[in-house]
């Protein structure tokens, strides 16, 4: 098995369409940090700016008497006002932020990687290095040398699964080299925290990652292997994922769905700058999140098991 799972993950690693999609998701990720990070700090300079111009603003010229005492009484509504938008965006800024810091830049690749275009990647991959193998018949050899089909998939998905944590690795490093080299000095933003919170944060935010990764790459590959065609795989998985999000945001179920346990494990929010444009925010629920992440982990577990009973009758016919 260890040595299928290599062999796979090696053939992954040169594949020139695996190579050309992580390409893609790197310069992607790069850009959306920039645009985070140029978004957040315009947004709070721009708040402070309007803060500090208030005062100044009651005691224009043009501002007759009573328009001044108009003014002067309205000041403190305004005030709290701004400083409520001032709040989310300094929220908006911090998460920015950790693509500025050399181990935050991880979580929020994480993140990214995890919402709909980093698991687009993922079925994409599957269906055409995968499902590619059925359509193509290079599948045969592999049958040859592993005649069990389920190990054989096994580690299909274990190679996607790895190949994914690769490139979060390069994706994460190429974004904080950004974030320290010329986001900092070009953007400056609210510090994530103390080097002790920012490490609990990555580490909790990776481990659950990882943990969605390796669905995805479950899901993806099983879908290859059901449907044996590289297009109508990836068009599968893609309406599966389409369903997924907007299944997130069902009033009292959704927090149950795939798409909200599984924004809930990762830990998106609503003031994330980026993936919030991907991901539908969930119903608030007082259900601890690895519990609700059970009936998504018993669904891939019936999707393999589906898999196997077909490749079975297959087999046998």
């Amino acid at each position: 098995m260890n040595r299928l799972v290599r062999a796979e993950t090696r053939r992954l690693l040169r594949h020139p369409l695996a190579l050309t999609l992580a390409a893609l998701f790197v310069f992607g990720s790069l850009y959306c940090a920039w645009v985070s990070q140029n978004v957040a700090s315009h947004n709070l300079r721009q708040v402070q700016d309007n803060l500090d111009f208030l005062p100044a603003s009651c005691e224009s010229a043009l501002n007759t008497p009573d328009q001044k005492a108009r003014c002067l009484a309205d000041l403190p509504h305004q005030v709290t006002a701004l400083e409520r938008i001032q709040d989310r965006f300094t929220a908006e800024g911090v998460r920015a932020a950790y693509a500025q810091h050399p181990v935050g830049a991880l979580l929020w690749t994480v993140r990214l990687l995890t919402s709909v275009p980093g698991l687009a990647v993922l079925v994409m991959l599957a269906a055409f290095s995968v499902a590619g193998e059925w359509s193509r018949g290079s599948i045969v050899p592999l049958l040859l040398y592993e005649s069990r089909i389920g190990r054989l998939l096994a580690a299909k998905a274990l190679a996607v699964w790895v190949w994914s944590l690769t490139l979060l690795a390069v994706s994460a490093a190429v974004t904080a080299a950004f974030g320290l080299l010329y986001g900092r000095g070009a953007y400056p933003l609210p510090s994530p925290g103390a080097l002790g919170t920012v490490l609990a944060d990555t580490g909790l935010g990776v481990l659950a990652g990882g943990a969605v990764l390796a669905g995805g790459a479950a899901v993806a590959v099983a879908l290859g292997a059901l449907l044996r065609h590289p297009m109508r795989t990836f068009l599968a998985g893609m309406l599966l994922l389409v369903l997924v999000v907007h299944t997130s945001a069902v009033p009292g179920l959704g927090a149950w769905l795939p798409g909200g346990a599984l924004a809930d494990l990762v830990g998106f929010g609503a003031v994330d700058g980026v993936w919030d444009h991907f991901w539908i925010s969930t119903d608030p629920s007082t259900a601890p999140v690895l519990l609700r992440v059970l009936p998504t982990v018993v669904l891939i577990g019936l999707l393999w098991l589906w898999l196997g009973r077909i490749d079975r009758t297959r087999d046998r016919a």
